[in-house]
């Protein structure tokens, strides 16, 4: 839980927790497949839980995103070459990318089911006491977040707002 809006050296441990993971592989072994297979599933779970209810720093999200490509392309020795464009990389496989999320998109993702719930869940009690506290009803759509809103809140909203053309 954070008081206050969120810093970057308060997400710092999650790109720690991410190398130190890194470091435990024997990446030497490893080729460009099997480092692609444990970015998608090891690295790119790391950082989940704290996607779902905050919105990271750009810097903590290019930080992510930079720990994997080196993973990817570069391994233990941190020596290769990034072969393809990032961007490429990112995109979904069946349109020629390798699959990988790209972290501001989970982030956004992620936030984005806690904006499903309060336009679609309006039987569960989270959604009636935050619909009741910042908005005074069921308007989400329009809710905005204040300066004495709390830090998940205004990440809610944030992915709302970037969510939105979606739902109109």
């Amino acid at each position: 839980m954070l008081k206050g809006s969120p810093k970057r050296s308060n997400f710092h441990f999650i790109i720690e927790k991410m190398q130190s993971r890194l470091t435990s592989w024997k990446n030497r072994l490893l080729n460009k497949t099997c480092r692609l297979t444990l970015a998608t599933s090891i690295l790119s779970s790391i950082p989940s839980y704290y996607m779902q209810i905050n919105w990271l720093p750009h810097n903590i999200c290019d930080n992510i995103d930079q720990t994997t490509r080196n993973f990817i392309w570069r391994g233990a020795r941190n020596k290769g070459l990034n072969l393809v464009n990032w961007k490429k990389i990112a995109k979904p496989r069946h349109i020629g990318g390798l699959g990988i999320r790209p972290s501001r998109e989970a982030n956004t993702w992620l936030l984005g089911k806690l904006v499903w719930d309060l336009v679609q869940s309006k039987n569960k009690l989270w959604v009636n006491l935050r619909s009741n506290k910042y908005t005074g009803g069921p308007n989400f759509l329009h809710a905005n977040a204040h300066t004495n809103s709390s830090p998940s809140w205004s990440s809610i909203i944030r992915a709302k707002n970037i969510l939105k053309n979606g739902y109109y």
